[in-house]
C-alpha cells in the first residue's frame, strides 16, 4: 500500500488513509503541545489536508496563498489517519 492508493501502513495503527499535514503538527505529536490545526473551508472530506497557528501566519502573510516560502516552512509530512485524529485531538483538547 501507498500514499498513491491513499493508503499508508503506521507502526502504531496499521494500514490508514494517507493524510498530509505541516511539520509542526507531526512535532506537536511528540511534544503534546497543540499548535493549531487549520484546513481548507472547502475541504468536504474527514481528514482533510491540515496545518497549524505558525504556517497560517506564513500563509496570511501571503495574501491567503500558498507559495514556495510558505510550503517550504510547512514542511509538508505524511502522516497515518489515526496519528492525524490523534494530533487533531491534541489541538481540540487545547481550545477547551
Amino acid at each position: 500500500m501507498s500514499p498513491r492508493d491513499g493508503t499508508v501502513e503506521c507502526a502504531e495503527h496499521g494500514s490508514q488513509q494517507a493524510t498530509f499535514v505541516c511539520r509542526h503538527i507531526v512535532e506537536s505529536l511528540r511534544t503534546k503541545r497543540p499548535v493549531g490545526f487549520f484546513w481548507a473551508a472547502d475541504s468536504d472530506g474527514p481528514r482533510p489536508d491540515a496545518w497549524c497557528e505558525a504556517c497560517e501566519a506564513r500563509v496570511q502573510s501571503t495574501g491567503g496563498e500558498w507559495n514556495d516560502e510558505s510550503e517550504g516552512f510547512a514542511g509538508v509530512t505524511l502522516l497515518c489517519g489515526g496519528c492525524y485524529d490523534r494530533a487533531k485531538a491534541l489541538w481540540q483538547s487545547g481550545r477547551r
